[in-house]
């Protein structure tokens, strides 16, 4: 780990800045603009299981995270 002095680009918000924004995907409650991510789905499976705040880190990584619900950098 290293600590910068700007926020470093993304693979999606540098591909398509306009749908995710750089912690895009971390909050289930924040849809992306075309779909809700609300849910997902286990890979190999058809199951759709509710999306975890934080992939399921919640608990670790929290107080890292400032204002999870702000579009500009949730979405």
């Amino acid at each position: 780990m290293r600590f910068v002095d700007a926020q470093p680009e993304t693979f999606w918000n540098t591909v398509a800045s306009d749908e995710y924004g750089f912690w895009a995907n971390v909050n289930p409650r924040v849809p992306h603009p075309r779909w809700s991510q609300a849910t997902e789905r286990p890979l190999g499976t058809r199951d759709e299981v509710p999306t975890r705040l934080f992939n399921g880190y919640a608990e670790q990584v929290a107080s890292l995270y400032h204002n999870p619900v702000d579009a500009k950098w949730y979405r």
